[in-house]
């Protein structure tokens, strides 16, 4: 394989590490304005109001350890020269991982407000 197919996984690899960062620093938005609602609001900081900041730190961590596992196995495939292009519907993933966050986000964000 090329030089360019090498590039090519490092640039994949990248979009990985962007896209972990994203969901991270969003998580940590999460739950910076929670405990600022709680602030305003004279109440005691609980741990269930933070859960929904620190499933998307967890789910970031999660991408940027799956992006890593890809990346290996594309450059090992790449060095051993049996790499093939895979088909699989990665919008189809991305949709769901996003539907699965955003409904996450929700449904804690309503069970912490009754």
């Amino acid at each position: 394989m090329s030089a360019r197919d090498h590039l090519a996984a490092k640039r994949t690899f990248l979009a990985w590490v962007r896209t972990s960062i994203a969901l991270m620093g969003f998580g940590f938005v999460i739950a910076k304005f929670q405990i600022f609602l709680h602030v305003l609001a004279h109440q005691p900081l609980t741990s269930s109001s933070l859960l929904g900041g620190v499933i998307m730190i967890i789910m970031g961590i999660a991408t940027l350890l799956y992006g890593f596992y890809e990346y290996l196995q594309e450059e090992k495939l790449l060095t051993e020269g049996k790499f093939t292009v895979n088909n699989r519907p990665m919008i189809i993933y991305t949709l769901l991982l996003t539907a699965l966050a955003i409904g996450l986000v929700v449904s804690l964000y309503i069970s912490a407000y009754p």
